[in-house]
């Protein structure tokens, strides 16, 4: 039997990983476990998120203090990365996941709904696991791991 062109195609998730502040500092830090990960993302052909709040945390304003998370940031641009901006589907499951979980951190329940995304195979890597852990208890697309 001939498929026509209405014919549902399987779709190809590349792997994801959403940095939240402590992922970010973590690799200015030099964590090797964060290298590691991001270099298995880079050579997958994945695609790397730094949400767009995370830089309310990880940077001061000031040049000369903020050199090496921009070097990074650099670095990611190169490789991969996509600085994303929260759009209003994110804010909303962001103040969703925020509401079930409990919780008033607002910039880690946006990194949370970055990583859930479109539904497709993610991790986060943070510094801080517990927090994201209960945030995305419920979807086990996503893994958190600690940097």
């Amino acid at each position: 039997m001939r498929r026509g062109r209405s014919a549902k195609r399987p779709r190809v998730h590349l792997p994801r990983c959403v940095l939240d502040s402590g992922g970010l500092t973590g690799l200015v830090g030099g964590s090797q476990r964060a290298r590691e990960w991001l270099r298995w993302i880079i050579e997958h052909d994945g695609v790397i998120c730094v949400p767009t709040p995370i830089l309310v945390e990880s940077t001061t304003g000031d040049g000369g203090r903020d050199a090496e998370v921009n070097r990074i940031l650099g670095v990611l641009e190169r490789a991969a990365t996509v600085l994303q901006a929260p759009d209003e589907a994110t804010a909303r499951r962001a103040g969703r996941l925020r509401y079930l979980a409990k919780t008033d951190d607002g910039i880690d329940a946006l990194v949370a709904a970055a990583a859930v995304g479109d539904g497709s195979p993610a991790i986060v890597l943070t510094s801080d696991p517990d927090d994201l852990d209960r945030l995305l208890q419920n979807d086990r697309h996503v893994s958190v791991r600690a940097v």
